[in-house]
């Protein structure tokens, strides 16, 4: 009898040991997961100038957006990626992410979705494809931290709200003075797209026309969103060409080499407006509204797209134009 009460003991024993393990081990991940929140909120990089779209800059410092705080770890590379945050509206979404190394200097490593060899691709169910990119987003590198933070832009999964789906970032480009290369890798994200991810875009006809240095344009449009203010374009000059061999190539028009003319480039922060300059820009509430000059290549054959930051208010919007043109784009 002994014998078995001794027995049974044990056996309570034990078990009371692996569900004090248990909860040991969970409120290890619990606090893991409380650090790397910590570690969100204090992350003030893709809220900073070092990010050079004001939009992202901007929706950061607001909190909005879908947190993610997803990590994953690339062994045979050496790579340890978290995937910060995800916006996205009807055109467009961004991706924060970042990654560093103990061992591998990153200074060159990219996610080059414009012309590099990166890409996104978007699985859901047994579908998988590949997302197109919107301009060539925005990157920093931390040579402190050996750490690359990049804010990705490529086409809106917005339909996809309320669903689970996966995300995978393919191949790394590498950016050499002598050359490029490439790291193949996948680095995979799943998660529930929720309504917080998402933002509605509104979209006002203009249609006015203006004429400067002797080439008159019309604006069709202007389009509002949480992540950016489009102008969208047209003119006789703003088109594709085709040379003799059947390549495909833009002729900057006048307007264009006026919207990037206060264009500045810099090491540590981008490309940036110098407002001192001329150039195009929106007034609103008072206060002038910079380009996202990384966003220069969004536009078709037929529209030249300028791609300005949030707007407060969009009651009382004015497109100004060089010194002396200013176009009213609502009332």
């Amino acid at each position: 009898m002994k014998k078995v009460i001794s027995f049974i003991s044990l056996i309570i024993v034990l078990a009371i040991g692996s569900v004090l393990a248990f909860t040991s081990l969970e409120g290890t991940q619990k606090v893991q997961g409380i650090t790397e929140g910590t570690q969100e909120v204090n992350d003030t990089i893709f809220s900073s100038k070092h990010i050079d779209d004001a939009g992202v800059r901007m929706t950061v410092k607001s909190g909005k957006g879908q947190v993610l705080d997803q990590t994953f770890y690339d062994k045979e590379h050496d790579i340890k990626v978290h995937f910060k945050r995800i916006l996205t509206d009807d055109k467009e979404t961004k991706l924060l992410v970042t990654y560093h190394s103990e061992e591998v200097n990153l200074k060159n490593y990219y996610i080059d979705l414009w012309e590099g060899v990166s890409k996104v691709n978007l699985i859901v169910g047994d579908e998988k494809t590949s997302l197109k990119n919107v301009g060539w987003g925005s990157r920093y590198y931390s040579k402190k931290e050996n750490k690359v933070y990049e804010a990705l832009s490529f086409e809106s999964i917005k339909e996809y709200e309320g669903q689970s789906i996966r995300l995978e970032l393919e191949n790394l480009t590498i950016w050499k003075n002598n050359g490029d290369g490439n790291v193949q890798t996948t680095w995979p994200l799943e998660f529930k797209l929720k309504p917080s991810a998402t933002f509605d875009r509104e979209t006002v006809e203009v249609n006015k026309e203006f004429t400067f240095k002797d080439e008159t344009y019309n604006i069709k449009q202007v389009e509002f969103s949480a992540l950016e203010t489009r102008v969208v374009v047209t003119g006789p000059n703003i088109q594709i060409y085709t040379d003799e061999s059947g390549r495909q190539y833009e002729k900057r028009s006048k307007l264009e080499e006026q919207f990037l003319n206060p264009r500045e480039p810099g090491e540590e922060y981008g490309y940036k407006a110098n407002k001192k300059k001329t150039g195009v820009f929106l007034r609103s509430a008072g206060k002038k509204v910079v380009p996202i000059y990384s966003k220069e290549e969004v536009h078709d054959e037929d529209n030249y797209v300028m791609v300005f930051a949030p707007v407060m208010d969009r009651q009382n919007v004015l497109l100004e134009v060089g010194k002396d043109i200013e176009i009213p784009l609502t009332k």
